[in-house]
């Protein structure tokens, strides 16, 4: 597990994280969401987990090939490796979380709008109540 700690303006650096990816289609290798959950932990904390798979991936087989060679199965194992668990309704802005997205896990990040999931089309926002289970970011 990752021991991080926030940083003194973590808030107003995963507010501009947000603002970006609400504009930014979703691109695999790119701004997928993992790659957005990672975005928001870089923010929070001043560390990027995903630096090392960023840009090596360009399809969703892709991004499962890269999980699984390290031994996960989906996103939520993937956090689960990396972050304390936390009550998914305990879950503070800036802690991440996964739900299930139609038929597909899905990880998120929580902010002021709700719980923040990247898409094809973009940053959308879904109940906090939808997480399926969440992690503590610091």
């Amino acid at each position: 597990m990752l021991d991080l700690t926030r940083l003194p303006d973590w808030d107003r650096r995963l507010a501009r994280v947000t603002e970006r990816h609400m504009t930014l289609p979703g691109q695999w290798g790119v701004s997928d969401c993992l790659l957005t959950v990672f975005d928001a932990v870089e923010a929070v904390t001043g560390h990027d987990p995903g630096h090392a798979i960023r840009g090596r991936y360009k399809t969703a087989r892709g991004a499962t090939g890269h999980l699984r060679r390290r031994g996960f199965r989906n996103v939520e194992e993937a956090l689960a490796a990396l972050f304390p668990p936390v009550g998914r309704l305990l879950a503070q802005r800036g802690d991440l979380g996964v739900i299930l997205e139609g038929d597909v896990l899905a990880a998120g990040y929580v902010t002021e709008l709700g719980f923040a999931v990247k898409t094809e089309t973009g940053l959308v926002f879904r109940p906090q109540t939808d997480i399926r289970s969440a992690f503590k970011v610091g």
